[in-house]
């Protein structure tokens, strides 16, 4: 939402979308030398995860950061979760797959699949400074009866932790965000 007098939603990488189709069909999109800041804090690290999870949801085709982070701040973590969250170049997924939470002012989730084997990957951010235990529904899958589970917090600020994996029961589970967090869970292929 426009911070001005205006307060009113911007809708920027889709009215940019927007622009692309009406005036320059085929352009590719960018977003340059954005930087929302703290990316030496736990704060910043979950907000980049976020803002990475939007760009991929919007298709942005590329986005370069001004002043990237430092090696071990926080921030990097953020790139690392969704780039080599194993420390074996794990990626998130290249295919966007419809995700919603029904809090996202508090926890955001962001899901894709990957085409290299076919797992399910799905991004979770606790944004706010308390642990929620939310409710995680996969409607449409039918995959195997657990995750892997790995996560970025306050916990550890030096290292992506493997957490024991995830018991999924009939697509569903509940679970328990840490505080300030981003937490990914890799389902195999169905």
């Amino acid at each position: 939402v426009d911070e001005s007098w205006i307060a009113e939603p911007v809708f920027l990488i889709p009215r940019m979308h927007d622009w692309v189709n009406e005036f320059y069909p085929g352009t590719k999109l960018a977003i340059t030398e954005y930087n929302w800041g703290g990316l030496e804090h736990i704060n910043g690290a979950v907000t980049q995860a976020e803002v990475l999870g939007i760009f991929g949801r919007e298709q942005l085709d590329l986005a370069a950061i001004w002043a990237p982070p430092q090696r071990d701040e926080p921030g990097m973590y953020a790139f690392r979760m969704y780039r080599n969250y194993d420390g074996q170049k794990g990626k998130f997924g290249d295919t966007y797959v419809n995700a919603e939470s029904s809090q996202d002012d508090v926890v955001s989730i962001f899901a894709a699949q990957r085409e290299t084997d076919g797992a399910l990957t799905v991004m979770v951010m606790n944004k706010s400074h308390i642990p929620v235990t939310v409710p995680v529904t996969l409607q449409g899958y039918a995959g195997g009866s657990s995750a892997e589970v790995y996560r970025y917090s306050e916990a550890n600020l030096q290292q992506i932790v493997r957490m024991p994996e995830q018991v999924v029961e009939n697509g569903a589970f509940e679970t328990t965000f840490p505080a300030m967090s981003i937490t990914l869970f890799v389902f195999p292929a169905e």
